[in-house]
């Protein structure tokens, strides 16, 4: 029997979702997103004569159709006809141009394989994987669908001519605005109920427990965009998850397996993972309900504007931020090591041992370019994965910053300020490891454990006034980029007047510093920039 792999994608979603300052828009981009492997997909499965509602239920042995995994804005599918793969292709990107203008979707039908072996299978999937790549790098990007004329307004949020002028709100002037910002913006309801459901606010038909969800998922939008004075990007990805599903087939046991185990065992990690990803945003959500916050919403102020897969992208609150990128770790590497169908199958490799996941967290004030924030995030994610390395695939870390300045943010450039030119001193301790971390001593001094205790030493209070006076963690930040003889000296002069017991915490046997190799490291400085994010004093 010969079958084809069939494989679709979208491409460019952080510039889609986030190109934007609006946050209407964010998150009604990430709704259309979602609408790849969802409505368009079984529309398209229908259309292509599987019965409604059953498409994804069908298997290529012998229906000749079978969907092998669908999140993330991604499809791969198995047909035995190659013209109906192509149908299937063309329903979708035709969606897409005409429900959501702007977005990049793409697809692919691979050459004919023999259905045996997963050997076979895995290999025609990566096959039509290549094909996709050189059929996007043929055709021209989603921009170039917008030429710009001389006597064309220009959208006011995208930059791209406008489509109409319209009336957002009332109260203010109409605005003219692009086709993808309409798309955008129309999505925006649609996106709420769908988000509603995604965090746990609502299950079910109860129209009234809806209508609580999105008025106060609205609210939360209208925070996020007019009101919070810092905002934060959470972005999480999986530990090295693309080279698993390469390699899963020798994963599996052996490429000689059938094809059709392979298959069941593709889907059920690609599906585990989705399902730990969502079940680990709820628990943690819920923990922030039962928790307190100054926003003033009904609901926290966060939004999960990508959660597909083991990728995660998170708009919210600041002082909100850092509590929940760390609980989001722990639960999704608790949840992903125990779950059958990915730590389970993981755990039989001697050198995965499982899987961990990796944070970054970038704190922005509210007007900053939210695509510059999403790129931070990104970065700091990858400044986290050092811990695959140190540590393995199996252990999770978090990197943050806090952005006082204004310009462009490059984390090479800032972590370079934060490293004196004149000795091997280095201001930051980034990574810090979340959950277990062994006994390895790459994550002594390295845990989050260790941040917490020196931003406890520094909020701690004694009859409602700071021990340590704003003024005196003032001079300790000075201190710092003085030198580390500068800054041991400031410290004990600190702990002369205040007393060892009220400054323990900010130091390991007596110093701020300690040895990483060749050079000397502290999280004093780290712990500063947390502090108002991690005490709860600190956010009023």
């Amino acid at each position: 029997m010969k079958v084809h792999a069939v494989v679709l994608s979208t491409a460019g979603n952080q510039n889609y979702i986030f190109g934007s300052n609006k946050r209407r828009e964010n998150v009604g981009a990430s709704h259309l997103i979602t609408r790849v492997e969802g409505e368009w997909l079984d529309r398209a499965l229908v259309e292509a004569g599987a019965a409604s509602g059953d498409g994804r239920r069908l298997r290529v042995e012998p229906d000749g159709l079978e969907v092998v995994t669908a999140n993330a804005g991604g499809v791969t599918l198995l047909v035995s006809d190659p013209k109906v793969g192509k149908q299937i292709v063309g329903s979708i990107t035709e969606a897409a141009l005409r429900e959501a203008p702007g977005l990049d979707v793409c697809g692919a039908v691979g050459d004919a394989i023999e259905w045996g072996n997963a050997k076979e299978v895995a290999d025609g999937i990566a096959d039509a994987r290549e094909l996709l790549a050189v059929a996007r790098a043929k055709r021209r990007g989603p921009r170039l669908r917008f030429p710009g004329v001389p006597i064309a307004a220009r959208c006011g949020s995208s930059g791209l001519p406008a489509h109409r002028v319209v009336a957002l709100q009332e109260g203010r002037l109409p605005e003219a605005r692009s086709a993808p910002s309409l798309a955008k913006l129309n999505a925006f309801d649609a996106a709420l109920l769908q988000l509603a459901v995604q965090m746990g606010l609502c299950a079910g038909d109860d129209e009234n427990q809806k209508a609580v969800a999105r008025g106060s998922l609205s609210q939360i939008v209208d925070h996020l965009n007019h009101k919070a004075e810092w905002v934060a990007v959470v972005h999480a990805d999986g530990n090295g998850l693309g080279k698993v599903f390469q390699h899963f087939a020798s994963i599996m046991g052996g490429d000689s397996r059938p094809a059709d185990e392979y298959i069941e065992g593709l889907r059920g990690l690609s599906e585990g993972v989705d399902q730990c990803a969502q079940e680990s945003f709820q628990s943690v959500f819920a923990k922030l309900r039962g928790s307190g916050w100054t926003a003033g919403t009904d609901e926290p102020p966060v939004l999960p504007l990508i959660l597909g897969g083991d990728d995660l992208t998170v708009v919210c609150d600041g002082e909100l931020a850092l509590p929940f990128a760390r609980g989001y770790l722990e639960e999704f590497t608790r949840r992903a090591n125990e779950h059958p169908a990915v730590g389970g199958v993981l755990k039989k490799v001697d050198d995965l041992r499982g899987l961990g996941a990796c944070a970054g967290v970038a704190i922005v004030k509210r007007q900053y370019p939210f695509h510059s924030a999403v790129h931070l995030a990104e970065e700091l994610t990858g400044e986290a994965k050092a811990v695959k390395r140190k540590l393995g695939q199996d252990k999770s870390a978090l990197s943050f910053h806090v952005l006082y300045e204004s310009a462009f943010a490059d984390l090479q450039r800032m972590r370079k300020q934060q490293t004196l030119a004149d000795e091997d001193t280095c201001l930051t301790g980034q990574p810090y490891v979340v959950g277990a971390s062994g006994d390895a001593k790459w994550a002594r001094h390295r845990h989050w454990s260790d941040l917490e205790r020196q931003v406890a030493a520094l909020t701690a209070r004694d009859d409602e006034a700071p021990v340590i006076s704003g003024g005196q963690a003032h001079e300790l930040r000075s201190a710092l980029f003085r030198g580390r003889e500068a800054a041991e000296s400031r410290f004990k002069m600190v702990s002369t007047w205040l007393g060892k017991d009220a400054v323990q915490g900010l130091a390991s046997d007596d110093s701020l510093f300690w040895h990483d190799g060749h050079v000397h490291r502290t999280c004093l400085l780290d712990a500063l920039n947390a502090a108002p994010f991690l005490s709860s004093k600190g956010r009023s």
